[in-house]
């Protein structure tokens, strides 16, 4: 039925009566349908809903409906605000007309509540959204000024949100109702006494656009702040300890090159004492060679008898010289292959030093590189903690 273009008379009247009794049913959630005459109520049905103090025999007041149709001389619809029943009620209501149509005898009006396709279906889905959510969470319908519906999950609950209670100031509830879109809230400890993050969805008007209130879902936030806090201390603690290998590898490095210096003297010093013993060697050549010139002046001496005593006493003395001298090469060149063997076991323990060394650099380089991917997997952790 067009109501909007409904002409009624007083004939026709009864006909809408039954026609709006068999109807009214089909509204989700009630309906009410009054008649008047030109001062009181004279019928009125309902179903879920009604109009409290607008019953059968009572006068209707000067700004109701009911006048406000009658002096209009045709139908009208009206949007009535929730304050006035609790919910938006949408209601049309028209003049009724005498019989040769010439005058207003009364009127009619039909009122229903309109409610937004989630206010309506909150009831459904929100038990099983709330407790679908890893943490648990708690949805909520809010107007303008308090909150509609709520709906707590077993795993989480602000029971300081109750129907009624009146939005928080600065919340996003009130915010979403100025900037007329998503608006996102991180709420510390301190109000709820977990962090939680707040987001709230506009609800708007089929007709007019205008926004109604919102949709809110809260999420607890102590997962995120517990992975959030474990990636700063994993960071921190990795921090230290790439500091701590920076220090070793330094010191290995360093310790690297000293050895590699020590292997090179050593190296140097097996040259010099080749040297000294090419030296000895020498030496015990004149050595020898000096012995035998001393024992040939010694007989040459003894050939001339007494005109050569004094130069016999001088090759003695020569050959004695000789002797000492071989002995002190002889002495020289054990005390050098000692000194060249215990080198030898400088020169091997030092090679080994440096291939540890050597070795040791090269695993603080493969722990720099855990760390590294470590430290990266710490950085992607906190993401994850920031985005839950």
């Amino acid at each position: 039925m067009d109501f909007e273009n409904l002409h009624v008379h007083a004939k026709e009247l009864e006909f809408v009566k039954s026609f709006i009794q068999i109807v009214i049913h089909a509204f989700e959630d009630g309906a009410v349908f009054f008649a008047t005459d030109l001062t009181e109520v004279t019928f009125k049905h309902t179903e879920k809903f009604d109009f409290p103090g607008l019953d059968v025999g009572n006068h209707f007041s000067n700004d109701g409906l009911a006048a406000k149709v009658i002096q209009a001389r045709r139908p009208i619809t009206f949007e009535i605000p929730r304050e006035v029943y609790g919910k938006r009620v949408c209601a049309i209501g028209g003049p009724v007309w005498n019989d040769t149509d010439s005058e207003i005898i009364g009127s009619w009006a039909l009122g229903a509540p309109r409610q937004h396709k989630i206010i309506q279906a909150f009831d459904t889905f929100a038990p099983v959204l709330a407790d679908m959510l890893p943490e648990g969470g708690m949805l909520c319908l809010s107007t303008k000024d308090k909150y509609e519906k709520r709906q707590g999950s077993k795993k989480f609950d602000i029971p300081s949100i109750q129907v009624n209670t009146p939005i928080r100031e600065g919340s996003s509830q009130e915010l979403v109702l100025k900037q007329k879109n998503l608006v996102t809230d991180e709420v510390d400890e301190s109000v709820y006494g977990v962090p939680v993050l707040s987001a709230t969805a506009p609800l708007f008007d089929d007709n007019t656009g205008a926004v109604l209130g919102g949709f809110t879902v809260v999420l607890p936030r102590k997962l995120a702040k517990d992975l959030k806090a474990i990636a700063n201390t994993l960071d921190q603690g990795l921090t230290g300890v790439s500091a701590s290998i920076q220090q070793i590898t330094v010191a290995t490095n360093e310790a690297s090159s000293n050895q590699s210096n020590l292997h090179e003297e050593i190296g140097k010093v097996k040259e010099q004492l080749d040297n000294i013993n090419n030296v000895m060697r020498f030496i015990k050549e004149i050595a020898d060679e000096t012995k035998m010139l001393g024992l040939n002046a010694s007989i040459e001496a003894a050939r001339v008898g007494d005109a050569g005593r004094g130069f016999g006493v001088v090759a003695e003395e020569i050959r004695k010289l000789s002797e000492e001298s071989k002995k002190t090469v002889i002495q020289i060149k054990e005390l050098t292959q000692q000194i060249e063997k215990s080198m030898n076991a400088t020169a091997d323990a030092s090679q080994s030093t440096l291939a540890v060394t050597e070795e040791t650099s090269a695993a603080v380089q493969e722990v720099n590189a855990t760390i590294e991917e470590m430290t990266s997997l710490a950085n992607k952790l906190t993401e994850t903690a920031a985005n839950l």
